[in-house]
Formats: C-alpha cells, structure tokens, sequence
C-alpha cells in the first residue's frame, strides 16, 4: 500500500476509516504513515481507496480498473429504496420462459458485492437451470420430507412425543405425493448460495448475499422466493449437495428459485408493528 504525496490533501480519512488502524497520522503537513506490522492484517476491503478524493493511495490487491467511481446520478432516492423493500414480494409464480444468461451474471455480479465476515467473500454460487436437474432436486427434497414425516409418526406412535407441525408436514407431503411442485414452483432457475463450512459466518455471509440477490432480481424485472424446505433438505441429507457435486467441505446455506413473474402485484401489504426496545 502507498500513499502519493502530490495527490494526498492531508484529508486523512483513509487514516479514519480503516478498519485495522493500518495508517496512522503523524502530524497535519505529513501525509499518513502505513504501520507495516499491521499490514498482515489487512481485510482487502477497499475502504482507504474508496474513500479517498484524490486517488492517492495504490493497493496491490486493487489493479488499475478495479476502483469504479460511484455514479451520483443512477442512485435512487430513499424513497424509492423504500418504496422498492416495501413492495418486494415472494413470487412463485412464473412464466414457462428462460432467463437470459446476461440477466443472471448481472444478478450473481450484485450478490457477489454483499458485506461478508472479514471480507472473506465466502459464498459461492451454483445456477441450474437444466430442467432435468431441477426436477431433480424436488424429487429429492421431496423424497427427504416423506422420510422425515414418516420416522416422526413411527416415534409418535411407539408413544413418543410428536411435534406440532407432524400434521402439516404429513398434509404437506401429501400434497408433494400428487406431483404438485411446492419446493421450487416449476421455477426455471434455481441458484445454491454455498460455501466451505469451515470459513468465518458462512451461513450469514450467504443469507446477506442472497438478500442483495433477491433484490438485484427484482430491480432487472424477475421474481425469486427463498427456497427453505431444499435448503432444510439439503442440510440434512447429502443427497442434492452430491448431485451438484457440491465438495464435501461445503454447504448450501441458502436457495433462491426465480424466473419472470406471471403476475403483477398492484399493492403492498403492511405489516405488524415492529417491536422496539430504545435503550437511549
């Protein structure tokens, strides 16, 4: 990492604002000093290049092309940030129409920008789009919830405790039985939010991942809904990681179907009233 002097202004707010106190300040008229025992500690999170005016400072990890101004002009509104978030909607509901494979990159190229632990960049991401393979999976999850209703009614009736959902998970697997899809909806797209289980927060570096990605989504025009059950059934049976040759050191921590939506949804719906603690 190094500071230009002829480009910095002194402004030191890289100095402010680096997570790991890597650049200090001497004084006003000197330019930021790097503290090369913190350096091992560097996140690579772009914070000192981002925020600089002047683009004083080069990183090694940051090569020329790297660091994209922000474009004042294209962001939105707070009002149409909240306008969007209030009106998102889980749509399982698609038109029989593929996605173009661009609309995908731009949706994966978003998901790839959500905040993560350490800036580790954990998650990884697996498309199926082949209808054979989406098949598949439901077939599969679907196999996994027959098993699980069928071994909690053989302990509820050796006497054992049942849980309160065995009813609805036996009318649920009912339902699968007849062929309906309630898994994936006949989506033409489903993408595994993944990572290695060893790395840092995995499961909320992918959920925050996949939230940028659910609303990447909807800003291009398409619809997703958080696929609970496969991602239930995949974290407790090996048998959709295996068909997506997912490694064995990884999991799927989240699942998200999309596709164009057949519908459009003219209103939202209020919620509940938050429940708020101040502690001022």
């Amino acid at each position: 990492i190094d500071v230009n002097p002829d480009l910095c202004k002194r402004c030191f707010t890289c100095t402010m604002t680096c997570p790991v106190q890597i650049f200090t300040k001497k004084d006003m008229e000197s330019i930021p000093d790097i503290l090369d025992d913190n350096l091992q500690f560097c996140l690579v999170c772009g914070h000192c290049l981002a925020i600089c005016p002047n683009g004083a400072i080069t990183h090694d990890s940051f090569p020329p092309g790297s660091i994209v101004p922000v474009r004042k002009e294209v962001l939105p509104s707070a009002e149409q940030v909240i306008e969007m978030l209030r009106t998102r909607r889980s749509i399982r509901e698609f038109k029989d129409k593929p996605l173009e494979r661009d609309l995908i990159e731009r949706v994966i190229d978003v998901a790839r920008c959500a905040p993560s632990d350490h800036n580790r960049q954990s998650t990884e991401y697996i498309v199926v789009q082949e209808r054979s393979t989406l098949d598949k999976i439901v077939q599969l999850s679907s196999a996994y919830f027959e098993n699980l209703a069928k071994m909690l009614r053989n302990v509820a009736d050796k006497g054992g405790e049942a849980p309160d959902f065995l009813l609805e998970l036996e009318g649920f697997v009912d339902i699968l039985k007849t062929g309906e899809d309630l898994l994936l909806y006949n989506a033409p797209l489903f993408i595994a939010f993944h990572a290695e289980e060893s790395m840092g927060f995995p499961a909320e570096n992918a959920s925050i991942s996949l939230c940028y990605a659910m609303l990447a989504s909807m800003s291009l025009g398409l619809g997703s809904f958080y696929t609970g059950f496969v991602v239930m059934a995949c974290k407790n049976d090996r048998a959709i990681p295996q068909l997506l040759s997912l490694p064995d050191n990884h999991h799927i921590y989240g699942g998200l179907a999309m596709g164009y939506p057949k519908f459009k949804y003219r209103n939202w719906i209020e919620r509940k009233p938050p429940k708020v603690k101040w502690i001022v």
